[in-house]
């Protein structure tokens, strides 16, 4: 009798050691296709910074898998802007095209996603200007909806246009995803 009540209780109190909290966090999905955009604003004495990326990320398939992070490889492309105006509405707007073939999105699981150029380096920018080696690195969060987010740097294009010299002002922003729908494919 004494037996049983000792398996008893033990039981009770390893059952009641369990509760929900000790259960894994959901793995939000990830999202194959997805918007990436980005804001950023900043200013100097005589300038406003304006900056804005709209890509279309496409993941084309799992490269590898752990119980840490998922890997797949991803096409990346759209527009990326940065503006300098004065006050009066004088300055340079810069618009280009970007495409990146080669990307991997990381799922560090279970809810940090990093969108990676594949010879990413933290180094100085190969390209020689700092706003595009940013362009090359996206760190962020997804939620359940699948919904991923982040902190975005602007920064200079490091060049010069006339009197203005864009190699100063840095922009901080936050980037975000938006899934799109088998309709707007």
């Amino acid at each position: 009798m004494m037996r049983g009540l000792m398996v008893a209780g033990t039981l009770f109190l390893a059952l009641a050691g369990c509760n929900e909290d000790d259960e894994p966090a959901p793995v939000p999905e990830m999202p194959t296709y997805f918007w990436l955009e980005a804001t950023a604003s900043g200013e100097s004495e005589e300038f406003n910074v304006e900056c804005r990326l709209e890509f279309i990320v496409e993941i084309s398939g799992e490269a590898t898998r752990t119980d840490e992070v998922v890997e797949y490889t991803a096409t990346m492309g759209g527009e990326a802007t940065r503006q300098l105006l004065r006050d009066d509405g004088s300055g340079v707007a810069f618009a280009a095209d970007a495409y990146y073939p080669n990307h991997q999105v990381l799922h560090i699981l279970p809810d940090r996603v990093q969108i990676v150029a594949p010879d990413f380096s933290p180094d100085e920018p190969p390209s020689g200007s700092r706003f595009w080696h940013e362009l090359r690195f996206f760190d962020g969060a997804i939620d359940r909806d699948g919904v991923i987010s982040g902190q975005w740097l602007c920064a200079p294009l490091d060049t010069d246009r006339g009197d203005i010299n864009d190699n100063v002002i840095f922009a901080e922003g936050t980037w975000h995803t938006r899934k799109i729908t088998e309709e707007l494919r």
